[in-house]
């Protein structure tokens, strides 16, 4: 008699480009939130100390909630609506369209000598969900981060 072992459907390792294991978008954006915040906070761990980092670790969380729809995007774009409606036309500044708000809010988010690294944290956030709007070279930054999201989490 014969036996035939074969190694089960999801064997432990990396399988089909998930790096991560078994991810949702969701478990990303959780992930990339709460990384987010303790970093902001000051963890001796994840170190989110410097404007630059924290602006880009906004923008990163905030691609990732918009990607991973529901109330992670609704959070989000909350956020995002903000700069939209103070900068955007009918607010006295004329119209300066999303790729000029996707400017300043790239400006306001690296320009400054930020003292508290929430406020890049928050201005990135708004970025993000600006650049998937405005499109151009704002999106070739979004479609990168969730070309890279597709591939960790497997939905590419």
């Amino acid at each position: 008699m014969n036996v035939l072992l074969a190694a089960p459907a999801a064997a432990a390792g990396i399988s089909g480009g998930q790096i991560l294991g078994s991810i949702t978008v969701s478990g990303l954006a959780l992930g990339a939130w709460i990384a987010l915040i303790l970093g902001v906070r000051g963890s001796d761990r994840i170190k989110i100390n410097t404007r630059d980092k924290a602006g880009w670790w906004g923008i990163i969380t905030g691609t990732l909630s918009i990607a991973a729809g529901g109330t992670w995007a609704d959070v989000v774009n909350g956020i995002g609506s903000i700069p939209k409606s103070v900068l955007g036309n009918g607010s006295g500044l004329g119209d300066p369209g999303l790729g000029g708000i996707a400017l300043a809010l790239t400006l306001i988010t690296f320009g400054p000598r930020w003292k508290k690294l929430v406020w890049p944290a928050l201005f990135g956030i708004s970025a993000a969900v600006v650049y998937g709007s405005a499109g151009g070279v704002w999106g070739i930054v979004i479609n990168v981060i969730r070309m890279a999201v597709g591939q960790i989490s497997g939905a590419l």
